[in-house]
């Protein structure tokens, strides 16, 4: 059982602590109180009441260092829940595909150890959507004008740089269209809210046995060019740890893989390692040819439209799928959520000093 080292307080005991038509500064102050006795799950709810009654950029702010501070503060169990073995509900098929209300935990399971992805169409709606591409324009917006040394008011709070990470190429990122969500604390907001809205939450609570952690490093926010290069080969887990658990929630904000760059995906589960390093991008990435034998034919680039959902974990085998034939950008977020009772099987060295460590967990 996971738990938090606090001061004798009662879990969600927040009565009084503010009231439901309290300024943001009320909040903030009854945050800062709960804080102080570690009540941290009961500061991160009563912030996001706050937020969604009135928007308030310091909260947003606020909710991403407590996102840090609670899972620094918080200790987890050695011993994993157990993993139910499930039979292949998606026999004959390579990525199953499912609509939004057929998205279960057994269908994931078995999607995931059968098959090492599965698709939900829909499982987003087309406002969330709208919001979340304007959240991601905003965000690099203003990462842009802060670089610039440009004060836009317009743009204040959009992007926050997250203090514990000091590792990050964040230019680099920016030069593909990149940015990590934890650094725009509005968007991580939206985005956390719509996934408890069409119910990614609690699936993913009961998918792992335990509450699921947010890896600050690897969740992107994407509006990736048409022009450019198919990506490399690659597996998470080659630098994240082979034997964690983990899910990552790939959403698609515009259709893409067709007219816009996609994903190539073995649609086969693998169960280890496929050989990294020689005529890879990166040490830890897919040798190439390595790749197509261990796809065996089951190479998939599926065509997503805007709300459609990819789920994978860190064994599935993936690259980026751009075509000199696309003319149209691709709007994406993704989100690796990983179960923190596996925080100690991650690799601690790979072969260029890569840490996994690295990706900074927060509180989902």
């Amino acid at each position: 059982m996971w738990r938090f080292r606090r001061r004798g307080a009662r879990p969600g005991d927040t009565e009084g602590a503010v009231r439901a038509d309290g300024s943001p500064e009320d909040a903030l102050e009854a945050a800062d109180r709960l804080s102080s006795e570690q009540r941290y799950e009961d500061a991160m709810q009563l912030l996001t009441d706050a937020n969604r009654r009135a928007r308030d950029r310091g909260i947003e702010r606020r909710l991403v260092e407590l996102r840090h501070t609670a899972f620094r503060a918080a200790s987890w169990p050695q011993v994993r829940p157990p993993w139910p073995s499930v039979e292949d509900q998606f026999p004959g098929v390579g990525i199953p595909e499912i609509s939004a209300d057929e998205l279960s935990v057994a269908g994931l399971r078995s999607a995931i150890t059968h098959h090492g992805a599965l698709i939900v169409r829909g499982l987003v709606d087309a406002d969330s959507v709208q919001r979340l591409v304007a959240d991601i324009d905003n965000s690099l917006a203003a990462y842009d004008a802060q670089e610039r040394g440009e004060d836009r008011a317009e743009l204040a709070g959009w992007y926050q740089h997250f203090e514990p990470d000091r590792v990050s190429d964040r230019a680099r990122k920016r030069f593909r269209g990149a940015v990590m969500t934890v650094e725009s604390p509005p968007t991580l907001f939206d985005l956390i809210d719509t996934f408890e809205r069409v119910g990614v939450g609690d699936l993913v609570r009961s998918y792992f046995g335990e509450p699921p952690m947010l890896l600050a490093r690897k969740g992107t926010l994407r509006r990736m060019a048409h022009g450019g290069k198919t990506g490399g080969w690659h597996q998470d887990g080659a630098f994240m740890g082979v034997d964690i658990r983990s899910l990552n929630i790939w959403l698609a904000l515009t259709h893409c893989g067709d007219d816009a760059p996609g994903l190539d995906l073995v649609g086969r589960r693998l169960d280890g390692l496929v050989q990294t390093g020689e005529g890879a991008f990166a040490d830890w990435a897919t040798d190439p040819d390595a790749a197509e034998e261990a796809a065996a034919g089951a190479i998939e680039r599926p065509i997503f439209d805007p709300g459609d959902v990819l789920l994978f974990d860190q064994l599935n085998l993936h690259r980026t799928a751009i075509d000199p034939g696309m003319d149209k950008d691709r709007y994406a977020i993704e989100t690796w959520l990983f179960a923190p009772s596996t925080y100690e099987l991650m690799t601690t060295e790979v072969a260029d000093g890569y840490s996994p460590r690295d990706q900074l967990p927060i509180w989902f």
